[in-house]
């Protein structure tokens, strides 16, 4: 593939994590400017994106098989353009959400559909530097344009949603550099024969975890640091942007790490974003905060390409569109119910208080990290015997 092709076709990175969390630096300006919604209503600008990606993510494989992939990104930035500028031109909350679940569609026909592109097209370590490449661009352009958005969101919330703008540079990068590849045949004639073995519903929910453990950054941070008085309405811009600086460290990092340390780094990792949560749970500072989310985003930018590397490894060739559409399914259901999962902690301990729910996140990735070289060991081994 062309270098030109390869860029074009990693550029599509920054509009799937990316996509949800630019509206992140908005949310307590759209509190403000809506005094009668719900917080909850608020917080899902961020994340009812995520709930409607799953429409058009289950769709996007029997398109694959109709349309050249080509088009179907065409198609898909359109609609992403037009759901993320929308919301800056109305004056209604319900209108709001309706254009958010507009780009949440959008993301559904775009993410799988590149992230097959590259599982077909590169093998080995040149697919693992691919995945770790697409999350490094994600970490990076998020955090540039979050910057941004954060300084943009003290002038008001629409200019937030301008700055989903930059979707038309990648609209002419595809348009001009991207060969259109033909429509999927080969999963037509396995449709029934390749079954989608056991341990990749496992790689799934654990995609969906930590995926839903990072959101809480952008889907909470703007509240937190409010009514902890840390910061101002643009530090919200740059913190977030900090976590993604480590998304991007992480994913630069992960192929090299993962050759080193191979089984010892999930642990690592978990370990790391459990640092991280407790730093943020105890945090009086925004330089703490800023520690705590960049710990976080490191973490999740070597457990999110890892999650593709284990897919494109367990998963039969042929149906790898498939598991990758249901992987990312479980990434942005989890991303979507945050909110819910954060309401549901402080129902439990009987606190409002977001500090708490962080405590209580970093005890349980520490006990995940301390359960998971077992459960590999275990693993391992019967794989040996069953070889045997």
């Amino acid at each position: 593939m062309k270098l030109s092709a390869r860029i074009a076709l990693l550029s599509m990175a920054v509009t799937t994590t990316f996509g949800t969390m630019m509206a992140a630096p908005a949310v307590k300006p759209l509190a403000v400017a809506f005094p009668g919604t719900n917080a909850l209503l608020v917080q899902w600008v961020v994340t009812i994106s995520s709930l409607f990606i799953l429409p058009t993510l289950f769709m996007a494989g029997n398109l694959g098989r109709r349309f050249s992939r080509k088009n179907i990104l065409i198609a898909g930035l359109l609609m992403y353009i037009i759901g993320g500028v929308g919301p800056a031109f109305m004056n209604s909350f319900e209108m709001i959400l309706v254009f958010r679940a507009l780009l949440g569609l959008s993301i559904g026909l775009i993410s799988p559909t590149f992230n097959a592109l590259i599982a077909e097209n590169f093998q080995g370590k040149e697919r693992s530097r691919m995945n770790g490449i697409q999350t490094s661009i994600n970490g990076i352009g998020g955090a540039i344009f979050l910057s941004f958005g954060g300084i943009i969101a003290s002038f008001g919330w629409r200019d937030v949603f301008l700055t989903y703008l930059y979707a038309v540079v990648l609209f002419i990068l595809v348009i001009a550099f991207l060969p259109k590849f033909p429509p999927i045949q080969t999963e037509v004639l396995a449709k029934g024969k390749a079954k989608l073995p056991k341990f990749f519903f496992a790689v799934a929910a654990a995609a969906g975890l930590h995926s839903m453990m990072f959101t809480l950054i952008p889907t909470n941070l703007s509240l937190y640091l409010s009514n902890n008085g840390i910061g101002t309405v643009a530090s919200v811009g740059y913190l977030t942007a900090f976590a993604l600086v480590g998304v991007f460290v992480g994913g630069l990092a992960v192929t090299r790490l993962s050759i080193m340390l191979k089984k010892l780094l999930v642990p690592l990792d978990l370990a790391v974003m459990a640092g991280g949560f407790l730093l943020i749970g105890s945090a009086h500072t925004v330089w703490s905060v800023a520690l705590a989310v960049f710990m976080i985003g490191l973490a999740e930018g070597m457990l999110f390409p890892l999650s593709f590397i284990k897919t494109a490894e367990v998963v039969p060739k042929l149906s790898l569109t498939s598991a990758i559409s249901l992987m990312l399914a479980c990434v942005y259901a989890c991303q979507f119910l945050s909110p819910l999962f954060v309401k549901g902690i402080e129902l439990l301990l009987h606190t409002d208080s977001t500090r708490g729910v962080f405590m209580v996140i970093a005890a349980a990735l520490a006990v995940s990290a301390v359960v998971y070289l077992p459960i590999a060991r275990i693993r391992k081994n019967g794989a040996v015997q069953s070889i045997s």
